[in-house]
């Protein structure tokens, strides 16, 4: 007669439901994962567990979405950790039998300095738990960075049921003289650590937030779970457009295709060439060019000259981001129309506006790459499409003299084949 492992038989069945709600929580994660500033870090798969399990949500308020994973963690952000994690509540203390029943209550305040904290509830919680008994006589130090060693104990209180149990064997050297010590072999022993090196554990040292993440999930048995591959950089759209060559205005097309050269647009995050710009001026290079003034071309001695004729930078980029697909956010026509460009799908630049922003609404960093010669100007983007495609149907005409209505759909095809439409519609005035 065969005998049945139950015991293995079980263990077998726990491994294939984790591994299988680990694959379901990896395909409901956009690629990537939940943060930008993680990816490649080994800690990445402990951090979107936490995520799953409610316990951070990151360190900003995005986008783009950010965790910090190297900054240290405070111990403030320790007692905001253990209180979601760990589901902690306030313990309030018994009340005093000899008090005075019409009195006011007083709400406990085991700290003078978290006064105010956005986390002073969390901390108010571990203290009430025993988990800390703060940094100094009625201090909690809310902002200090917790140590290797203090970690230790924060974890071991939090789980609990060590009392009165000391560890059979001493894993480290390098915690001899820690007070922390006794925690720290129990945190090895439990298999939270195994230290920073061989026999050792660098007691002293910051937690990061990247560490926190997988020492707080192997003490709460959090399935790590690892995101999708985040899409490389291809080339998703590019744009030329022509000039004269040789006026005061290709300058200034210059000096600003080549500081903008290069710039990132993270995933989530929203550019403007204003505010990557900044004024233009003078000493920035910028000179006297012809600009178009309530409808008329104007030069020279109105401050907007100083970097005129940079528009034509405007439309570029501005059908650079068309043609990709990405989320419009601001633009503006020139008030006349002007042949060089595509009818209706153009922008105009003024300082502090008009302005050309955009949002990148991929999980692909975006790389602006512009190049020209002394008759072109050509803006690249380099980043991931998503699988869509773009196309553009323009109704109406129009001409410098006279003016005239256009509408412009943008049509976005996605992966799945669905299609969005988008239109912009802008009126020419006449000369």
């Amino acid at each position: 007669m065969r005998t049945v492992n139950i015991a293995g038989l079980l263990a077998l069945v726990l491994l294939l439901v984790a591994t299988v709600a680990s694959a379901q929580e990896t395909m409901s994660l956009n690629p990537g994962g939940s943060f930008y500033d993680d990816d490649g870090s080994v800690h990445e798969a402990a951090i979107e567990g936490l995520v799953a399990a409610g316990i951070t949500s990151g360190c900003e308020v995005g986008p783009p979405a950010l965790y910090c994973p190297d900054q240290p963690i405070t111990r403030a952000q320790m007692a905001v950790f253990l209180t979601r994690g760990f589901g902690l509540e306030l313990i309030e203390p018994e009340p005093d039998p000899n008090a005075d029943a019409a009195a006011p209550v007083i709400a406990v305040d085991s700290f003078t300095d978290d006064d105010g904290h956005p986390f002073e509830a969390e901390i108010e919680v571990v203290a009430s738990h025993g988990i800390t008994r703060g940094c100094a006589e009625g201090r909690f130090c809310p902002d200090q960075p917790v140590t290797r060693a203090e970690m230790a104990s924060f974890l071991i209180r939090s789980i609990g049921g060590f009392d009165g149990f000391d560890p059979p064997a001493d894993r480290f050297d390098d915690d001899q003289e820690s007070p922390h010590q006794i925690d720290i072999n129990r945190l090895a022993l439990i298999g939270v650590t195994n230290g920073c090196g061989e026999r050792a554990y660098c007691p002293a040292d910051p937690v990061s937030r990247s560490e926190m993440a997988s020492f707080l999930g192997r003490a709460l048995d959090i399935t790590p779970i690892t995101p999708p591959a985040r899409p490389p950089q291809k080339l998703v759209s590019q744009f030329t457009t022509y000039h004269s060559c040789c006026e005061s205005r290709v300058t200034n097309i210059h000096i600003m295709a080549d500081q903008i050269d290069g710039m990132t647009v993270l995933p989530g995050q929203t550019f403007s060439v204003n505010a990557a710009l900044g004024p233009r001026t003078t000493s920035k290079g910028y000179v006297p060019a012809p600009i178009l003034l309530d409808g008329d071309s104007y030069c020279c001695d109105h401050p907007l000259n100083i970097g005129g004729g940079t528009s034509q930078f405007g439309t570029t980029i501005y059908n650079a981001i068309f043609y990709g697909g990405y989320e419009i956010v601001d633009h503006k026509p020139h008030s006349r129309y002007i042949d060089r460009y595509p009818l209706g799908i153009e922008a105009t630049l003024g300082y502090p506006w008009p302005d050309v922003v955009f949002t990148n609404d991929t999980f692909t960093p975006i790389t602006i790459d512009t190049s020209y010669t002394s008759t072109s100007i050509t803006v690249r983007f380099l980043g991931d499409d998503l699988g869509r495609s773009v196309g553009a149907n323009v109704r109406g005409s129009a001409t410098f003299n006279d003016g005239g209505y256009v509408e412009v759909d943008r049509l976005i095809t996605e992966s799945d084949g669905t299609v969005r439409t988008q239109t912009w519609n802008w009126t020419y005035i006449s000369g």
